[in-house]
């Protein structure tokens, strides 16, 4: 093992219930229906904008009213992310992060989230503490909606990795099908809105962690080469 993917929404940062409430106020301004349990886990959570928001618009859409949704939606995101005095990286993420530079282990991320989210977490979090935000891949319109490994792949292509040399940490069962095919050296899950036995039952996961706190990190690293 020589890099480490990290998904980010739901993984490094604890925010599934924001997105899910900015997408209820969206989707039931927008078509008067709200988003059932079920729909949340089939079409938003891992996903891309223009698969989601194909899904609730029922049509294709052009890429200009993609962008436009998606920035409506973000932003109503964005403001409840600003709101919360808890508002922050998982626990143990920045210790976590600040050994992988120690024994300088390379890693990026692969989100599905668009450039203004990911320019909100570089600004609020301090992300470029950590992250080569030029290395970073996200959904630039071009991203193939997981369980598609496009993303995983693209983001091992930045380390100048093959994927299976990457451990890849998710938090989804949509994201951690994309990882699972994406081939990689090991896949932890991260039950932040899932609980641990279903992610553990699902292909590929080998650790299950609650957050970045967990010893089973310690000697995970102890595997990089």
């Amino acid at each position: 093992m020589k890099g480490i993917l990290f998904d980010f929404n739901g993984t490094l940062i604890n925010d599934t219930k924001k997105h899910e409430d900015a997408w209820q106020t969206f989707i039931t301004k927008s078509t008067g229906s709200p988003v059932s349990d079920a729909d949340f886990a089939k079409y938003f959570h891992g996903k891309n904008a223009k698969h989601t928001l194909e899904h609730v618009f029922k049509r294709s859409l052009t890429q200009k009213e993609i962008e436009d949704y998606a920035e409506e939606k973000e932003a109503i995101y964005r403001q409840i992310c600003l709101e919360d005095p808890h508002y922050g990286l998982l626990k143990g993420v920045p210790e976590f992060l600040t050994q992988l530079q120690k024994q300088q282990i390379p890693f990026t991320i692969a989100t599905a989230s668009g450039k203004t989210n990911l320019d909100f977490y570089f600004e609020t979090l301090g992300l470029e503490q950590w992250f080569d935000l030029n290395q970073v891949v996200y959904d630039d319109g071009t991203m193939i909606s997981k369980p598609d490994p496009d993303p995983y792949l693209k983001g091992a292509a930045r380390l100048s990795l093959p994927a299976k040399e990457c451990v890849i940490f998710e938090d989804v069962p949509a994201g951690l099908a994309s990882a699972y095919n994406a081939n990689p050296a090991k896949i932890v899950a991260v039950a932040t809105s899932a609980k641990k036995a279903t992610l553990a039952s699902l292909p590929g996961v080998s650790l299950v962690i609650e957050d970045f706190t967990d010893s089973a990190l310690t000697e995970l690293l102890t595997h990089f080469s």
